[in-house]
């Protein structure tokens, strides 16, 4: 709760100095930055299998299920591929935080029911990874899911998603800063349970 709190406040911080610099922030919508970057996995390639969870991201299968879930040794051309520096969601959990950043030097695939995807270079990946996961994106999660009995926030959803940006150096620096508390909070948790 500490880092949601803290990434909300820092966030309307850094939102609500933009309007005393308007020129300096602008509102984007994603479909501005971001791109479907997945591609099928065909060819059938053996890749490790990973799942999204809200508290991990990108998880091996075998770390997250036993016995490597049941698809294990499934036929897997359907799933997405997928390439460092992407994000990935589960359209149906994205709304408790099931999103991910692949951080790694190899590809993974991932079901065919996540949402694959990439920015541009206009966009800071960790700026954006630290505002999906702030209140701010989950409001508008909540506005644009879509469904019944289960509600669900597909990639033309994302699209049509806001943001308020800085500059590239601004985000950068942003980025990094909420690096820095994410490592100061595990630091102190860790030092709170005695590890």
């Amino acid at each position: 709760m500490l880092r949601i709190s803290c990434g909300l406040f820092v966030f309307e911080l850094f939102a609500s100095s933009q309007q005393a610099s308007a020129n300096d922030w602008e509102q984007r919508t994603f479909d501005e930055f971001v791109y479907a970057s997945g591609s099928r996995n065909a060819d059938n390639l053996d890749l490790e299998s990973h799942s999204v969870s809200n508290t991990s991201g990108f998880v091996p299968q075998s770390e997250q299920f036993e016995n490597g879930g049941t698809m294990a040794e499934a036929d897997k051309t359907a799933y997405w591929i997928v390439e460092p520096g992407s994000f990935a969601y589960n359209p149906a959990r994205i709304n408790v935080g099931s999103i991910g950043y692949l951080a790694t030097r190899e590809n993974v695939i991932v079901s065919s029911l996540y949402e694959v995807f990439r920015s541009d270079e206009t966009c800071d990946d960790r700026f954006l990874w630290h505002w999906l996961k702030s209140a701010l994106f989950a409001k508008q999660i909540e506005a644009l899911q879509e469904g019944g009995v289960r509600l669900y926030f597909f990639f033309d959803k994302l699209l049509k998603s806001e943001i308020t940006m800085p500059s590239i150096r601004e985000q950068s620096i942003i980025g990094s800063l909420f690096d820095r508390l994410d490592s100061l909070i595990a630091l102190h948790q860790r030092e709170r349970a005695g590890v």
